[in-house]
């Protein structure tokens, strides 16, 4: 593909001389680790603050509608927190959270992705898959499932559209809903597709992804597939694991109310599930991508997870006398169904609607206020071109390769897709809203 000026779009390790870019590739974990706690902290203090103003109410006998407009800005802000959290489970996913690979995947499913209820080896399968065919509505997983349809085919589109499309409809519920089940396929159940189907993606010194391919005995190379592949049998473990925390909701509600140990009826439930997990065949367990540590034990690392985080809640309400039932559901659940899949749609299209398929046009350079990048392009989302071009970068080196690029390569400044702001530009550079309608007459 020839982009603008004439100049070819061509490999990354054509841009940048290979040894450089390995010395940009040092994960630094206690830098990602901090961070993680400092939005674990905020979703502490918003959840702590929403708690405390409820005893209030409940002192002061005043209305439960009291309650309406605080706990909705704390679940606001809670999903903007879980947002965050989940692009600390994107750097994850390319082994960026920590330097050890085991580590890597065991920490990001225990801080990161099991308390939103998720898995990262499911994330991971397509999100590998995402890199290697960006934007290709038929390769892409992104863009599988109706989603080029609903999305990308409407650009590029009007200033004026886009506010009320993406801005204004998020007080329209049916408007998220529709994108719930996206979010529900990628974190939980993966999207009943595998794009490396016959192999896993690894990624090249220059940080490119490429997929593995299995050969036949001949030496012939197979072709990687996007069709479904097992998506009947990863389902079960999906299935029994919702059924298991139903069952342990009621054991510990009736535990609550008729006096039984709490902790014998929550060890006894998973109990049962540990021997249903021991019975399991490896085979019967998500296997879409790499994971760093066996499969069937992060399976039982999981179902133990949300059955201590279960049990706590349960804790709570008898040990104190407050029951945080609703707390959890209104401060956490509502916020991961409704803010979080809306601030995913919303970074998805800053980052790709618009934009190409080649290696130098396939998302762009955002540059943005304060708010928007903390909430919506966090942890190096605002540059995600050059993630997409060097994916074994950690978002904290991104800026500086972006500016060496600009400085060292022609190729790279000729074509960059470069925003400045949101809605109005700056001093004649375009808006990221100008860049969604370029190409309108």
């Amino acid at each position: 593909m020839v982009g603008p000026a004439g100049f070819r779009l061509t490999m990354s390790a054509t841009l940048i001389d290979p040894k450089r870019i390995r010395g940009w590739t040092q994960v630094r974990p206690w830098r990602n680790l901090g961070l993680l706690a400092i939005d674990y902290a905020c979703v502490i203090l918003v959840t702590g603050g929403a708690i405390w103003f409820h005893l209030v109410v409940i002192a002061e006998e005043l209305h439960w509608s009291w309650l309406i407009p605080v706990w909705g800005l704390a679940a606001f802000f809670n999903g903007i927190l879980q947002h965050r959290i989940g692009l600390m489970g994107h750097e994850a996913s390319h082994y960026l959270l920590v330097r050890n690979r085991k580590w890597n995947d065991i920490l990001a499913d225990l801080l990161i992705f099991y308390p939103m209820f998720a898995a990262l080896i499911q994330y991971r399968s397509k999100h590998l898959g995402h890199h290697l065919y960006p934007n290709d509505p038929d390769r892409d997983p992104n863009m599988l499932g109706g989603r080029a349809e609903r999305l990308y085919a409407r650009f590029p589109m009007p200033k004026r559209s886009f506010i009320y499309h993406y801005y204004v409809k998020f007080f329209w519920p049916p408007f998220v809903f529709r994108n719930l089940l996206d979010l529900f396929q990628v974190l939980s159940i993966g999207s009943g597709m595998a794009p490396l189907a016959r192999g896993v993606a690894h990624e090249s010194p220059s940080g490119t992804l490429l997929p593995e391919r299995d050969s036949d005995p001949a030496g012939a190379s197979i072709e990687t597939t996007t069709k479904s592949v097992g998506s009947g049998k990863k389902l079960l473990p999906t299935v029994l694991g919702v059924f298991y925390l139903v069952v342990l909701t009621v054991a510990i509600r009736l535990s609550i109310q008729s006096g039984w140990s709490l902790a014998l009826s929550v060890g006894a439930v998973w109990l049962v599930a540990a021997a249903v997990w021991a019975f399991l065949p490896q085979a019967a367990f998500f296997r879409g991508a790499r994971l760093a540590y066996d499969i069937k034990f992060s399976a039982l690392q999981r179902l133990t997870y949300h059955t201590l985080m279960f049990y706590v809640l349960g804790a709570a309400a008898v040990f104190t006398g407050y029951d945080p039932t609703v707390a959890f559901l209104v401060l956490w659940i509502a916020p991961l169904i409704y803010v979080f899949p809306y601030f995913m749609l919303l970074r998805e299209i800053y980052q790709h609607a618009n934009a190409g398929r080649e290696e130098l046009d396939n998302s762009r350079v955002m540059h943005a206020d304060p708010f928007t990048r903390w909430a919506v392009l966090g942890y190096g989302n605002d540059y995600h071109l050059i993630h997409h071009i060097y994916p074994n970068i950690p978002h904290d080196r991104l800026p500086e390769v972006h500016q060496t690029l600009m400085t060292e390569s022609e190729e790279y400044r000729t074509v960059v897709d470069e925003s400045h702001g949101i809605i109005q530009g700056r001093a004649g550079i375009p808006s990221l809203l100008d860049q969604l309608a370029k190409g309108l007459r």
